[in-house]
């Protein structure tokens, strides 16, 4: 679809260049209504339940205008698809059955329609799409202009200062994918720039260690990647098997420094030696996973009004909103809630995905590959202290099972086409 109407538009240029008049621009309705969907999830924060509605009726759309493509694709992405059916069944064993359900709807929801945007629309239309989005939500904070109550970070139009900082961290990412893409105008370069130092003051502003750490880090990836992907096949792999020895020796080395290691990143960080009462949630979270191995609780059952743990934890931990909070770490969340086989399986999805645009963005280095695999380590760095999958009517959800469709169809096309036609397919064809 998107394929077509870039062909369509192409071709419409070239024609009115002919004629000496100024090309005519046109859009995929695809595009529009992926973009409407993205939009709606990217400022829930601020439209809340109206933000939803607008995911949910654009994102339908889009579904419906093309049913078999779309059943096509989720036959395709069956694991990601039986985790959110998985999810809704929970409902069975869920001391909440009624929230459960209802939450689990609205992930399958969230899992179709992101399914469908990956199979319909090109890998770089999608990345346009996101940064349209994320330097929206960007001029929204700076403009809204709040700050938390104690004055310890910037919030925006978000609920905390992570939340800021995670979405000043993609809007980073995504700028940076689009900056270095020589193939695109400069109308899409020069913004991204702008954006790129926007979410650059957000993210100082938001005042969150672990987010400005892991968007550190993601760059020293970012220079890796370009490193990588100017090499030859052989070559990459004499030097990641060098890097992989000299990381297991700088480990062993740094494990004799632990101590003083660990005293020095808590001074940085301000954090205690719990890492601010993280490792105490996860002892708790331990606990229930032994309780409760193979089903957990349900999903999304656990930080629940009533719930006796929560609300205990709630109380210790100074929550008085009594929401937003978690355990902290990923792999132990999700176990509480949906039990360890499932748990794996999505812990294997994720991870297959993030090697598949890795291995994409050196192969065929442009600014959806590069977004996708930064992304995807970024998150792979976060998960053991947040909880960074998945949820309903998330963006990061949205973009990570974009990332696993993408993924999948680039590692694909590398079997059969190699890198040339693999270039022409991020910027061109749909599905």
């Amino acid at each position: 679809m998107a394929g077509a109407a870039y062909s369509r538009s192409s071709i419409a240029t070239r024609r009115a260049a002919r004629r000496g008049q100024s090309p005519t621009l046109s859009y995929s309705p695809d595009t529009i209504a992926a973009f409407l969907a993205v939009f709606g999830m990217t400022f829930i924060p601020l439209l809340g339940s109206k933000g939803a509605l607008l995911f949910l009726m654009a994102g339908m759309a889009l579904v419906a205008t093309n049913a078999g493509q779309a059943l096509a694709a989720l036959r395709r992405e069956w694991m990601i698809v039986l985790v959110a059916l998985w999810c809704v069944m929970s409902f069975a064993w869920s001391d909440y059955a009624s929230l459960t359900m209802r939450y689990g709807i609205q992930l399958g929801l969230t899992v179709m329609i992101s399914v469908a945007v990956g199979y319909r629309l090109a890998p770089l239309a999608f990345v346009k799409v996101v940064f349209l989005t994320s330097t929206m939500s960007g001029l929204a904070s700076l403009l809204i202009g709040r700050n938390r109550g104690d004055g310890m970070g910037y919030l925006g139009i978000h609920a905390s200062k992570n939340a800021l900082a995670d979405a000043s961290s993609v809007l980073i990412i995504v700028a940076l994918a689009v900056l270095v893409d020589r193939r695109l105008s400069v109308r899409w370069r020069l913004p991204a720039l702008a954006s790129l130092l926007m979410g650059t003051m957000l993210l100082i502003m938001g005042q969150s260690s672990g987010a400005l750490v892991s968007t550190l880090a993601v760059i020293m990836v970012f220079g890796a990647i370009i490193l990588l992907q100017r090499m030859t096949p052989h070559m990459r792999l004499v030097v990641i098997g060098l890097s992989i020895v000299l990381f297991a020796g700088i480990a062993v080395l740094l494990s004799s420094m632990s101590d003083q290691l660990a005293a020095m990143f808590l001074d940085l960080t301000g954090k205690d030696i719990t890492l601010t009462g993280r490792t105490d949630l996860w002892a708790v979270g331990l606990g229930q996973i032994a309780e409760r191995p193979f089903f957990g609780v349900g999903f999304q059952a656990f930080w629940v009004h009533g719930q006796p743990l929560a609300e205990q934890l709630w109380a210790d931990f100074g929550i008085k909103t009594r929401q937003g909070f978690h355990f902290h770490n990923t792999v132990i969340s999700n176990a509480v809630e949906i039990g360890v086989p499932m748990t794996v399986m999505q812990t294997l999805i994720f991870f297959g995905a993030a090697g598949a645009c890795l291995g994409w963005a050196i192969r065929s280095p442009s600014a959806a590959s590069v977004f996708f695999a930064l992304f995807m380590v970024r998150l792979c760095m976060l998960m053991w202290i947040e909880v960074v999958y998945f949820y309903q009517f998330s963006i990061a959800t949205g973009i990570i099972i974009a990332a696993i469709c993408y993924g999948h169809r680039a590692k694909d096309r590398g079997h059969t086409s190699g890198t040339q036609a693999g270039r022409h397919t991020d910027d061109t064809t749909a599905a």
